[in-house]
């Protein structure tokens, strides 16, 4: 009884040639990568997409979580409630945090609580998007 070609031959050489390793980013001499981890633009608050900032978050960049961009009924009717098309919808997320605090002061309201969250975002505005992320633990 013969059972060889019931299986793969696993000490078969394989047919396949090259690197079967997905590739990686080239390491510079600090072993950093060579495009210092950067994406393709940097981040510009005043002009993000849904999906960026959902990015951003997934980065490690919490400060984001403070605030939730408003996008308006009508919009959001526009993309057809669909998620995918509503992450490319582009929003000025310092713009509604100003206004907030604008809101607010003409109410003679406390403002400490948004001028803490725009410092933070400013802080955040101008970086760069990873260009992947790490989700290996």
């Amino acid at each position: 009884m013969n059972i060889a070609p019931l299986g793969p031959g696993y000490s078969a050489p394989s047919t396949a040639s090259g690197n079967a390793l997905p590739q990686t980013e080239k390491t510079g001499p600090s072993g950093l990568p060579e495009s210092g981890g950067r994406g393709s633009a940097p981040t510009d608050l005043r002009n993000v997409s849904i999906d960026e900032i959902n990015t951003l978050i997934k980065s490690g960049k919490t400060e984001l979580l403070d605030v939730v961009p408003f996008i308006p009924m009508n919009t959001l009717g526009q993309y057809k409630y669909d998620s995918e098309s509503i992450g490319s919808h582009r929003v000025d997320l310092l713009g509604q945090v100003e206004k907030s605090m604008e809101f607010k002061a003409s109410r003679g309201e406390d403002t400490s609580a948004l001028e803490k969250v725009l410092e933070n975002l400013k802080q955040i505005d101008g970086s760069y998007l990873p260009a992947k992320i790490d989700i290996m633990a």
